[in-house]
């Protein structure tokens, strides 16, 4: 018993280890009480299958100034997760 639950515990660390990315195209970009964000579109990342995706997968990501000025309309930008 104890050997399958650290062979689970070992299968459930393994497939967590990795950051995720979720990229997409920067959409548009504002500012807010001194804070920056990038509104990213995630849809054109999925794909559909010929299926209606059914609508625009939109996320804001809060950035520094820095990356908030590099960053123009159209240019790709990833999530780490």
């Amino acid at each position: 018993m104890k050997k399958k639950l650290l062979v689970v515990i070992m299968i459930f660390l393994y497939s967590c280890n990795g950051s995720v990315n979720d990229c997409g195209e920067v959409y548009t970009k504002y500012e807010k009480d001194g804070e920056y964000f990038l509104v990213i579109n995630l849809s054109n990342q999925r794909p559909n299958n010929g299926e209606d995706p059914g609508g625009e997968i939109l996320a804001d990501a809060k950035v520094n100034k820095s990356i908030y000025d590099s960053k123009k309309i159209g240019d790709e930008f990833c999530f780490e997760n």
